[in-house]
């Protein structure tokens, strides 16, 4: 019995040593905690997230950010890193010296600036992340290759990549301006950049400037017809390129004209006023200076003979490459007897068809200017030299062609620019995204600085809101558990006491009883 009642104990011992051991915490304690300690979480975390937010702005309103801007580029080739006119694109074109001059000009600031602005420029190519994760690819396959298949891999994949779109960078700390001057002056330098995009690739100041330049009076009057028609053949040259490239038959707004009617306008300059005043000075035989007019007539004609000769030999050898050319062949094969054979089309062959052309028409030209001069250089040599009153003539003759060139190179020019503009290179660049001084956009940009900063700390609060949460649950339940076993253990001791009562009364009876026996 004694050692019946000893096994209990210690059972109950044992138990009670591993409940303490336990550590359990409940859901509803959790709960509990969570809203106890919510409001303050969230207040910190409020006030935090404002005061990070709030320095992020404040720097980005009051510090100079730099002035970005976005243009692109969209004309034939750029997708190949070329210019309109086949040229290698350079995008820090944009920083030429000419177009930050003309910038700094329109904004009224001193061109001292220029190197400065140039160097605090920065233009950055945007790079599509498709793309970007394409050429990464393939580069990633190629590093695999050996040399042998390297060559076949490099002819099938497309490893370049040329922006079309680019940012503009323009920090102006060095500058000494203010944000809203170096908005300004960005602006200006991308509208300056369009104009030096459309004389750099539409061919038209340069043209104009060389017909300005020429002054006929330097010259002899059939020295003067001469130029006049060299000009005028240069002028309908430059026409007709444009109408090869034009497929919408282009009018200008500008000046209501198509590029049919300025060929029509410079032939009837060509063919009527110059014809005629060739033919007048031929006639009466009008010159300043027979002696050197004659000299003139003799070297031009030297000089066109060699040109024949060069003409002649280019046509042969245009001639002997078009006929020896073969054009590509494709074989069809089918399960019928006959095989089907044809040719596609090449783009040499139909290049090699008009030099030939070009070629002929040079010959051509060559030989009728020798037979133009001449037959001057006969009548020269036999007529006299004509009066004062067909001197002052022809001399009115001239001022009036004079005139009328200049304004057919000028109304060539506008309907060269209204084309370019509007249709060869309408899209040829486009300013996507101009600079702005608007606060909102450094507020805009000071809060987007501040997300990542602000998320990471907010997160941390969060974790350190968790673990204040599941500590002083863990602590609430801690006690609750502490007391109850205290509780439990009194319980236990109170019902120990009369148990030890009872077995000191047995053993005393049992003792009693020994000795009553014993007597």
């Amino acid at each position: 019995m004694a050692d019946q009642n000893t096994k209990n104990v210690n059972l109950i011992v044992k138990n009670e040593e591993q409940h303490r051991e336990e550590v359990v915490v409940s859901i509803a304690a959790i709960f509990r905690k969570l809203k106890k300690y919510f409001l303050v979480w969230f207040f910190v975390s409020v006030i935090i997230g404002g005061l990070i937010g709030g320095v992020s702005v404040f720097f980005s309103t009051t510090s100079s950010t730099p002035v970005r801007a976005l243009v692109s580029f969209t004309h034939s080739g750029i997708e190949k890193g070329k210019n309109p006119d086949g040229s290698v694109f350079d995008a820090n074109s944009m920083k030429n010296p000419l177009v930050l001059d003309r910038a700094l000009k329109a904004c009224d600031m001193e061109p001292d600036m220029l190197e400065t602005v140039r160097r605090d420029i920065e233009i950055e190519g945007i790079v599509p992340e498709n793309v970007y994760d394409r050429l990464t690819t393939y580069r990633n396959i190629l590093d695999t290759m050996s040399t042998g298949q390297l060559a076949a891999a490099n002819a099938m994949l497309d490893l370049s990549w040329h922006p079309t779109q680019y940012k503009v960078i323009f920090d102006y700390k060095d500058a000494k301006i203010s944000r809203t001057e170096a908005v300004e002056l960005v602006n200006a330098i991308l509208d300056a950049y369009r104009d030096f995009y459309f004389e750099q690739y539409g061919y038209n100041e340069a043209l104009g400037i060389v017909f300005n330049s020429m002054d006929y009076f330097e010259y002899d009057y059939a020295e003067a017809v001469d130029m006049f028609r060299t000009s005028l053949n240069s002028l309908n040259r430059y026409v007709s390129n444009l109408a090869s490239d034009d497929t919408t038959r282009f009018r200008s707004t500008k000046t209501g004209l198509t590029f049919a009617d300025l060929k029509s306008n410079i032939s009837a300059i060509k063919d009527l006023d110059l014809d005629l005043i060739s033919s007048y000075l031929n006639l009466n035989n009008i010159t300043k200076d027979k002696d050197r007019l004659q000299a003139y007539y003799e070297f031009r004609i030297e000089n066109l003979e060699r040109q024949q000769k060069t003409d002649e030999e280019t046509l042969a050898a245009v001639n002997a490459a078009f006929d020896s050319y073969e054009k590509d062949q494709v074989i069809i094969f089918s399960d019928s007897i006959a095989n089907t054979e044809s040719t596609i089309a090449s783009d040499e062959y139909d290049k090699l068809i008009n030099r030939r052309i070009s070629a002929q028409n040079a010959l051509s030209e060559t030989k009728q200017q020798i037979d133009y001069y001449k037959e001057r250089l006969a009548t020269l040599r036999k007529a006299t030299v004509g009066s004062t009153d067909k001197v002052k003539k022809i001399e009115e003759d001239l001022a009036r062609v004079d005139e009328k060139v200049r304004e057919l190179v000028q109304t060539v020019n506008d309907t060269a620019d209204d084309y370019y503009q509007n249709v060869s290179l309408a899209n040829g660049y486009n300013v996507l995204v101009p600079a702005t001084a608007d606060i909102s956009t450094s507020i805009r940009s000071g809060i987007s600085k501040a997300i990542i900063p602000a998320f990471g700390l907010e997160a941390l609060l969060f974790v350190a809101y968790m673990i204040v949460v599941l500590y002083e649950a863990l602590k609430e339940e801690t006690l609750k558990r502490n007391a109850a076993h205290a509780a439990a253990a009194a319980e236990d001791a109170d019902d120990a006491a009369p148990a030890e009562e009872t077995a000191a009364a047995a053993e005393a009876e049992s003792t009693g009883d020994s000795k009553k026996k014993k007597k």
